[in-house]
């Protein structure tokens, strides 16, 4: 306890004595931006400076004040092109060279206005569809007409090295563990049901999509898939905003709006949108085959109609002040999360050689209750002696309930024997992070990169069982399934990562330290106390190079993934008394190896991309299902059980057939080995993969449409296969007064009209199978509404991040 005590000490010490900086003396650029008609000023234009030998980053930028006045300062002697725009203007540029510590002032800059039909836009070069660096792939959603009334997971469809199959469910580079962040930081919106959150997130608000396919040594110690990064619009100059909603045949709708508004040094940003269904039906059968000695029954089966209802809903405000050019404080908060009901009514058949079949009903509502919320602050200092030279420290306290409630009736046909039987949950989860970075550029192309961390993790739950006999009786308290918890986790961790260039070559050498305390008891007819307490030292090492004219990357990394509370607590679900699930509290954290070699280049405009990757762990965290022998009960848990070998190939092409048409296709394959450590008789292997199709078409200004197919199939689990999913697709769209409306309507999965979804889990001695059949066909419209005027700004926020527990990153 004193070494702990001691640990956080040193880690608040370092925290409040980080973030001394040098000020130095530099140059700037000052100019005034007219209408070459009017001779009037030109009040939010944009200018932005690049450097002359890198022209496609913009490394500053200002914005004209209402007598068209704008300054860029903080600048290194050397060559710089300045860039200047206005909505309705055509753009202007103009290369500089500036002297050390100059104060350069230009002459006034004339726009000359844009042709009428583009009054309405800033004219400028088109970005590429697919970008790249050494550790990531950028999907630019704004060049994409078609985003713009698609939710986030259809574009994530098309994004490189993201994978989603027809129900949502996704893998990152075969990977279902990895990290959605949203403008590079934790967001309670991702947190619970990322899939959920991802098919209510609007398109239109969405300005690229970043896959981190090698996380350096700064991100937590994740899944090996790698981190999506959600880029929303950047600040205005001005004010804008939209309004969009999107609706299916098939019950499914959203609904959102978002504004942006900056003046002076103040920027505010707000979005708020609910999405859902309203009782969707399917039907569901699961059979179970039972195969060891004289079991109570050869085949169980249920079978019967569900009825769906979901409520997400997610909003965002921030609040953004620039104090001067350097330094930057932004204050935000979030709202996420909702609700969702489920009813089933199966008869349940009982089979056994020789014997009457035993034939009951089976009535189950369960209710989900998740709502979150969080607030954060950001601190961000740069220094004028470099331009990526930057010191951040921020905080984020994040507040959820995770609520379950089930009713179950098992009505047998010998009265007597009924079961009824109430599940209650209900947890308070409270997360309070704290992070300190700082980028230190060097001379020869080296750089430093450190921080420093601390999650501190705090939850409190109250599990409840009740049982009657008879729908006359009051219900009596299970005391052997009830249990009252509380559960603390504390992550300290520190990073270092040194970057450096050797002739052609890259180098990335990090590591990250990770110390973590858990201490937890769950009090039933016992109390077990949780108590762990370990350290890890995580390398994280990447090479990157140019052969040719192909950008390659070698890495090899270790991540960490550690269980959290749904995985540990011991209560039991039992409302089928046959199909019990729980949680295992002696659950320890996982440790993944991973070793990748990518390849990516372009061509024209055509992208191509191919990365290869490695995975073993010998202490996976599995979900297994045991059966007992005499009673067929059936009961799901996890455990550290696991050996797996993985090999994953991912590929992307991405190609601009002509000016107006545009294809791309991205997929993998993905073999796995998967033994049990315990009996090393039980092992599987098996290939997996999927790949999507996407073909886009500008006819003109106004009218597009798109067309889609896809397949997924997952690679075998513990003791699970998965089905092969297809889906297809077409549609069609036009935009309406300059760009301000956007109406799209479209088909999916015509040839039919309803679609089984299918998984099988078996041992040796038991086999379930599970059919879900649910709608498929559906038509969809879309509309987008966006109104203001604005001019972009360049965001200097990145945020905190959590991406270290093993189920919430997962899209199951």
């Amino acid at each position: 306890m004193k070494q702990t005590t001691n640990l956080r000490s040193l880690f608040l010490l370092v925290f409040l004595i980080a973030g001394c900086s040098v000020f130095a003396q530099q140059g700037s650029i000052t100019g005034t931006l007219q209408d070459s008609a009017a001779r009037k000023a030109l009040q939010y234009a944009t200018a932005e400076l690049y450097a002359a030998a890198n022209p496609s980053t913009a490394i500053k930028s200002a914005y004209t004040n209402d007598k068209g006045r704008f300054t860029i300062s903080g600048l290194d002697s050397g060559r710089y092109i300045l860039i200047v725009s206005h909505t309705g203007f055509l753009e202007r540029q103009q290369e500089i060279t500036l002297g050390k510590g100059e104060k350069r002032e230009l002459d006034a800059l004339q726009l000359s206005a844009a042709p009428k039909e583009m009054a309405g836009v800033v004219v400028r070069a088109r970005k590429p569809l697919i970008e790249s660096s050494d550790d990531k792939i950028a999907y630019n959603v704004a060049q994409d007409p078609v985003a713009k009334t698609e939710t986030a997971i259809d574009i994530l469809r098309r994004t490189p090295f993201v994978s989603v199959d027809g129900d949502g469910n996704i893998t990152v580079n075969g990977q279902s563990n990895f990290k959605v962040l949203l403008n590079g930081r934790e967001t309670a919106m991702f947190a619970q049901n990322v899939k959920e959150a991802l098919k209510g997130f609007p398109g239109a608000l969405i300005v690229k999509i970043e896959v981190i396919t090698t996380p350096s040594a700064k991100y937590d110690a994740e899944g090996v898939g790698g981190i999506i990064n959600i880029v929303t619009a950047k600040k205005v100059v001005g004010y804008n905003g939209s309004l969009n909603t999107y609706y299916t045949s098939t019950g499914w709708s959203n609904a959102n709006a978002n504004f942006s508004a900056k003046y002076g040094k103040l920027g505010f940003t707000l979005y708020y949108g609910v999405n859902g269904a309203n009782k969707v039906p399917g039907i569901t059968r699961n059979t179970y085959s039972y195969y060891g000695s004289n079991p109570r029954f050869d085949r169980r089966e249920l079978v019967g109609k569900r009825v769906m209802t979901n409520f997400w809903n997610f909003g965002n405000a921030e609040l953004n002040y620039e104090i001067d050019s350097l330094n930057t404080v932004s204050v935000y908060g979030n709202v996420s999360g909702g609700q969702s009901s489920n009813s089933f009514n199966q008869v349940i058949t009982g089979s056994k050689a020789g014997q009457p079949d035993d034939v009951s009903y089976y009535h189950v509502d369960t209710r989900n209750e998740y709502p979150t919320k969080s607030v954060g602050a950001d601190y961000i200092r740069k220094f004028s002696s470099n331009k990526e030279r930057e010191f951040s420290l921020r905080f984020n306290g994040e507040f959820g309930n995770s609520n379950s409630f089930n009713d179950a009736l098992t009505d047998y046909a010998d009265p007597v024997a009924d079961r009824y039987v109430i599940n209650n949950s209900e947890a308070l989860n409270r997360q309070y992070t704290i992070q300190s970075d700082y980028v230190h550029p060097m001379n020869n192309n080296r750089k430093f990169e450190g921080g420093l961390k601390a999650i501190l993790r705090r939850a409190t739950s109250d599990f409840e069982s009740l049982t009657r006999a008879t729908s006359t009786e009051e219900y009596k308290v299970n005391p052997f399934n009830t249990n009252q918890f509380a559960y603390n986790q504390e992550v300290y961790s520190a990073y270092g990562t040194y970057s450096f260039k050797l002739n052609k070559t890259t180098f990335r050498l990090g590591a990250r330290f990770e110390h973590t305390d858990v201490n937890g008891n769950f009090t039933s007819g016992e109390t077990k106390v949780v108590g762990q307490s370990y350290s890890n030292l995580l390398p994280n090492i990447q090479l990157s190079s140019k052969i040719g004219a192909v950008n390659t990357t070698l890495s090899f990394s270790q991540r960490l993934q550690r269980p959290f509370i749904w995985n540990l607590n011991p209560f039991e679900n039992n409302s089928d008394a046959l199909n019990v699930s729980r949680g295992n509290p002696d659950l320890q954290p996982q440790l993944i190896h991973s070793l990748s070699l990518g390849g990516r280049m372009s061509k024209g405009s055509t992208f191509f991309g191919l990365t290869l990757i490695g995975t073993y762990s010998d202490n996976m965290i599995v979900q297994y299902t045991t059966v007992e022998q005499g009673s067929g009960k059936a009961t799901t848990t996890s455990g550290n059980l696991g050996k797996e070998i993985g090999f994953n190939l991912s590929g992307n092409v991405n190609a601009r057939i002509s000016e107006k048409w545009n294809v791309s296709v991205n997929g993998n394959v993905r073999w796995a080995q998967v033994q049990n450590k315990l009996d090393a008789s039980t092992k599987r292997s098996g290939f997996g993969g999927n790949a999507n199709l996407n073909s886009n078409i500008n006819w003109s200004k106004r009218f597009y449409s798109y067309a889609y197919a896809g397949y997924y199939k997952n690679a075998v689990t513990f003791q699970t296969n998965y089905a092969l999913n297809l889906w297809y697709g077409i549609g069609t769209g036009v935009k309406l007064w300059n760009d301000k409306v956007n109406l799209s309507v479209g088909i999916a999965n015509f040839f039919q009209k309803d679609r089984d979804y299918i998984t099988t889990t078996e041992d040796p001695a038991f086999q379930v199978r599970t059919v879900s059949t649910l709608p498929n066909r559906a038509f969809s419209l879309g509309l987008t509404w966006n109104f203001g005027k604005m001019t972009e700004n360049v965001s200097k926020k990145k945020g905190v991040s959590n991406d270290d527990l093993v189920g919430g990153s997962s899209s199951r």
